[in-house]
């Protein structure tokens, strides 16, 4: 299992501590925090946001079987999988758990590393190819399948935020995507 740890709760431990550790620091840190916490005026409707949430997650749901195919074929690049809790901590995972990777993972690769692209290849296309293989990229202990499902969902995430203009909407798709990837 990934981080050596080979029960579900210790596994989420140090998952959670990490991803709180990484949003504390970027509020410690007064620039970082004015890009990573400030507030985005939502530029879509309600209607649009329920469409993207099941575009992307039909998208994720039919993009398995390649995920498992390329997994198969490249077995060494998987070096861990995600635990399975049980019981409450199951409930808590489910609720809290989840939550959290969608809060942290967008505040870092949509806000953080989309201002930090920026500098380098504009606000464009590349930005979207940009962040999104990095978000790819930081998947990459789960195979090469996971590493290129991360990727793609990264390219749908980026332009439903650059289209709404806030970060609510992207962090409740990937909240919904993962509820449904883990049901």
């Amino acid at each position: 299992m990934r981080l050596h740890q080979h029960h579900a709760a210790n596994w989420l431990a140090w998952d959670y501590g990490g991803r709180i550790a990484a949003l504390a620091v970027l509020a410690a840190i007064p620039a970082a925090r004015t890009v990573a916490f400030r507030p985005g005026q939502n530029r879509i409707s309600l209607l649009e946001i329920g469409v993207w949430i099941a575009a992307t997650s039909l998208l994720e749901r039919l993009s398995q079987w390649p995920r498992r195919l390329i997994n198969a074929a490249l077995p060494a690049t998987v070096i861990g999988v995600y635990p399975r809790p049980t019981g409450w901590l199951y409930v808590f995972d489910f609720v809290f758990g989840l939550a959290l990777v969608a809060v942290s993972e967008e505040i870092i690769f949509r806000r953080c590393l989309r201002n930090i692209a920026q500098r380098y290849v504009g606000d464009g296309s590349l930005a979207v190819l940009v962040t999104s293989v990095m978000f790819g990229a930081y998947h990459w202990w789960a195979g090469i399948g996971n590493v290129l499902l991360a990727a793609t969902i990264g390219i749908l995430f980026m332009v439903m935020y650059r289209r709404s203009g806030a970060l609510w909407p992207v962090v409740l798709a990937h909240y919904v995507v993962d509820l449904i990837a883990f049901t």
